[in-house]
């Protein structure tokens, strides 16, 4: 594998519900987000994150896969997943003050420490997927910036002050093969480990880095099945696109004897354990 991660930046994901239009509404009413597609027939809605990250609802239909051109690899959406938002340092209050408006119920947990305290939102939507709003330090010259920085975005005064996509939470039961695979076959930077619970931690970027501290990085995390912080799980059978030197790491997936296809948009790979990952050319930023 190469010395430095092929991986560069988080570029999106896909959410499997069971209401199209109710996800339409949520995801553009509480986060803000602009819905850039809304297809019932297809059964997939698509929100603009922000000028380099997206989002995606898929309701399953029948013969149906999420995106007909990851067909052949049983592209699906993720199921009860947890994955965070990147919000302003300063601005937790004003979330949860928005929360409250939609009569939406959360809970805080602090992440930090009491040196450098580091307060987390935590709330599910309506299809059980677990949110996260997580401060970020919105600072160019931050040498822990993402390839793509996070940057203010215009949100209705209505919405959360999201600015970004921050993680995404998955689980493999076998915990043991993932944390191996990971890094060989498509070279995740691996960051560190939890000592009281298989839980590995990937810096989505050039090498491993220290989480917290606010940092703007962006991040995938992989458990086994287990109930994690404020009650919830990874998401399974997940479909998570990310931005990378997709020649590497069609170059690492062959290796590997995993399962691809590659068109003009983009390298999309399925893992082992359902998942499918979608990887992305950053042409410019």
């Amino acid at each position: 594998m190469a010395s430095s991660s092929p991986i560069l930046d988080l570029e999106g994901l896909t959410l499997e519900v069971n209401h199209l239009p109710r996800a339409a509404r949520f995801y553009h009413q509480v986060l803000g987000l602009e819905i850039v597609r809304l297809d019932e027939t297809a059964g997939v809605a698509e929100f603009r994150v922000n000028t380099y990250q997206t989002l995606r609802c898929w309701m399953p239909l029948t013969r149906r896969s999420s995106d007909a051109r990851l067909g052949r690899l049983g592209a699906r959406g993720a199921s009860h997943l947890h994955y965070a938002w990147q919000i302003p340092l300063g601005q937790l209050e004003a979330a949860k003050a928005t929360l409250d408006a939609h009569g939406i119920s959360w809970r805080e947990i602090d992440l930090g420490n009491p040196e450098q305290p580091d307060p987390t939102v935590y709330f599910f939507d309506p299809f059980g997927h677990g949110l996260e709003l997580r401060m970020v330090r919105l600072d160019p010259h931050d040498p822990r910036a993402p390839h793509f920085p996070p940057r203010l975005e215009a949100r209705p005064p209505f919405a959360l002050p999201v600015v970004g996509l921050r993680e995404v939470a998955l689980a493999f039961t076998n915990y043991a093969a993932m944390k191996e695979r990971l890094p060989r076959a498509f070279g995740f930077a691996c960051a560190k480990e939890q000592p009281e619970r298989n839980f590995a931690q990937f810096t989505l970027g050039p090498g491993p880095e220290e989480d917290g501290k606010f940092t703007p990085r962006r991040w995938l995390y992989a458990w086994d099945p287990q109930v994690g912080l404020a009650d919830m799980l990874g998401g399974e059978h997940a479909c998570v696109r990310f931005y990378a030197d997709v020649d590497e790491v069609q170059r690492l997936t062959l290796a590997a004897g995993l399962e691809s296809l590659r068109d003009d948009h983009s390298l999309a790979v399925r893992d082992p354990e359902g998942h499918v990952f979608e990887f992305i050319a950053a042409l410019a930023r």
